[in-house]
Formats: structure tokens, C-alpha cells, sequence
């Protein structure tokens, strides 16, 4: 095992339960929820119709943010033939 991986472990032994899901919650960002059917269908017309307050780019696959009733919507595009959407379950609208 190399010194890198070792010291990596005993730091990770050393956090709590708390500390531990604020670094996951800090690199995935906050949990989401894929829209799927009819849901996905009537979000995605609303969706068109309004303006994204976020956009970014990273050349493979492009993402906006929407927010419609009190909820933050995440838009991928590129990455398969629709566009994603997902829910962020959790937000400070």
C-alpha cells in the first residue's frame, strides 16, 4: 500500500459521521432526483418556456439550471439523445 493511500485511511478513520458526509455532500454536490414519463414530459415543456439562471459548458455535454415553484431544476444535455433532468431535492431558494 503506498504512504499516500495509508495516510489518505487513517485521516478517514479519523472523521466523524458528519464530517464524512459534508465532504461527500461538498464533491457531489447536493442529492438529486431523475425526472422519468409523464413528469419528465410536463417539466421539460415548462422548462422551454423559461430562461435558465445557470449555464456552463464543458464541450462534451452543456447543463442549465431552471427555477419553476419554489424547486431548482438541472438540465444536461449531450449526453444521451434527451436532454437529463433531475430535481435537486435539496436547495436554499
Amino acid at each position: 500500500m503506498s504512504k499516500d493511500l495509508e495516510t489518505f485511511r487513517t485521516y478517514a478513520k479519523s472523521l466523524t459521521r458528519e464530517q464524512a458526509e459534508a465532504i461527500v455532500r461538498k464533491v457531489m454536490g447536493p442529492p438529486k432526483r431523475e425526472l422519468e414519463g409523464k413528469e419528465y414530459k410536463d417539466i421539460w415543456l415548462l422548462l422551454q418556456l423559461a430562461t435558465p439562471f445557470s449555464e456552463s459548458n464543458n464541450q462534451h455535454s452543456w447543463s442549465e439550471e431552471y427555477e419553476m415553484g419554489g424547486k431548482i431544476y438541472h438540465v444536461t444535455y449531450g449526453i444521451e439523445d434527451k436532454p437529463i433532468i433531475q430535481e435537486l431535492l435539496e436547495n436554499d431558494i
